[in-house]
């Protein structure tokens, strides 16, 4: 259980690097592939490109980040296998990483981030006054499909760790 606490923080911190990285050094892609509300996305694409070598950095910095991600469910399906764990031990570790790296993102990033703290307008105050800034739950339908989506991941990595390897 211990290691599985501690893949759910670290999958927690490498999505504040990814967050991090997607508002500082690539913001339009950020803004526009991974769910940023509708206004903000309007507004972010007539904002001033960032240099070349930032966008480039940033992308590779991103890479590398999802590569940890990855490497942490390996990690922790490889430890499923090796302490032999049975499926629903493994369910409940996936499952576990999935759902608290979820509510992290609800509470930590929509409601506290954009919401209360306003700090993409902190960040970008060309973005001042977008609606988007103040909707707390602007992509709750998003939201509620990937909350009900993760048992299904969570069952297909338990299937695969136990009855494959």
């Amino acid at each position: 259980m211990l290691l599985t606490i501690f893949l759910t923080l670290m999958f927690c911190i490498l999505a504040t690097a990814a967050m991090a990285v997607f508002l500082v050094m690539i913001p339009k892609f950020g803004a526009t592939h991974f769910g940023a509300p509708s206004d903000i996305q309007e507004m972010v694409k007539e904002m001033p490109d960032q240099p070349r070598w930032k966008n480039i950095l940033g992308t590779v910095l991103f890479i590398l980040i999802a590569f940890c991600i990855i490497g942490l469910f390996i990690w922790g399906g490889w430890d499923a296998v090796r302490t032999d764990m049975n499926f629903w031990q493994t369910f409940l570790r996936f499952v576990i990483m999935l759902e608290v790296y979820k509510l992290y993102d609800i509470v930590f990033f929509d409601y506290f981030m954009l919401t209360k703290m306003h700090f993409i307008e902190k960040l970008y105050p060309s973005l001042k006054g977008a609606k988007g800034l103040d909707s707390f739950g602007f992509n709750a339908k998003s939201q509620i499909s990937k909350i009900i989506i993760v048992p299904l991941i969570s069952a297909a990595f338990a299937a695969i760790c136990v009855y494959v390897f």
